[in-house]
């Protein structure tokens, strides 16, 4: 069941502005004393196993560091009523490392989600995963993540026999696993049917091996083309009993709430 959550419902349940104190949290503290180490260390300790250490990875503890303390940047709020004015911390809008700003983000765009772009009929939960061998590929060049997205869509809309257009379906990356290991694999959340003819149709169950099939078939075709793989590791991935592609059992969700369109009369 999705579970309806408002950012601004939650914000109104707070009687008052309180600051939290990030400073004081075990993560600030061992970003704060480690992040010269790291920027140090990494060429000896770890280039040789994760590449070379982008600017983008400093630059981000360096506004995380910032985030939430006054001594880096505030706005002051004032009340016409009460009088009343206090100082807010700015914040860095960080995704990843910062729990503060990685939540309210996570839970404003669940909300936008929810509201602005599904309807209100019953969606699958699934995830697609790769090979350990082909993950290399992804985590120097992001910029292949788009083969993941595109085989994902091609091959559900193969297999449950519908064309792409009718198929409504949201995909996000995800590149660590649940050790923290490079690990890209998409999560999914489709509506269990299709439209036609403004006609809500719900489908059958599920052929999973043939979605399987059919996404790896698809990104190892783009790898191939791209000269990423040969033909011999194509075929030697595709002649294992357990390839590295997954297509686990897809949860189903039902919407609850009021939907933010009219919802089209639906068939069996």
């Amino acid at each position: 069941m999705l579970r309806r959550y408002s950012w601004e419902k939650e914000k109104d349940k707070l009687q008052h502005y309180r600051r939290r104190s990030p400073e004081n949290s075990p993560l600030y503290q061992i970003v704060f004393h480690s992040r010269d180490d790291l920027q140090f260390q990494w060429e000896a300790r770890f280039q040789h196993q994760y590449g070379c250490l982008r600017d983008e990875v400093l630059k981000t503890f360096d506004e995380y560091l910032n985030c939430g303390i006054l001594a880096h940047g505030a706005a002051r709020v004032y009340c016409d009523g009460c009088k009343h004015s206090l100082l807010i911390a700015f914040s860095c809008k960080r995704r990843g490392i910062c729990p503060s700003c990685g939540a309210k983000r996570a839970v404003k765009f669940a909300e936008h989600i929810y509201s602005e772009v599904i309807e209100d009929v019953p969606h699958r939960h699934t995830v697609l995963t790769i090979p350990k061998r082909l993950r290399v590929f992804f985590k120097y060049d992001r910029k292949l993540n788009t083969i993941l997205f595109r085989a994902a869509w091609g091959a559900l809309s193969q297999v449950l026999g519908v064309d792409e257009h009718e198929l409504a379906a949201i995909f996000t990356v995800q590149t660590a696993g649940e050790a923290l290991n490079y690990h890209p694999h998409l999560h999914g959340l489709f509506a269990d049917g299709y439209w036609r003819n403004s006609v809500f149709t719900r489908f059958g169950e599920l052929e999973l091996k043939a979605i399987e099939e059919a996404f790896a078939e698809r990104v190892l075709a783009q790898l191939h083309k791209q000269e990423l793989v040969t033909d011999d590791d194509v075929a030697q991935i595709l002649s294992q009993d357990h390839t590295g592609f997954g297509v686990p059992v897809p949860r189903s969700l039902a919407r609850r709430g009021m939907a933010r369109r009219p919802l089209p009369r639906q068939r069996e």
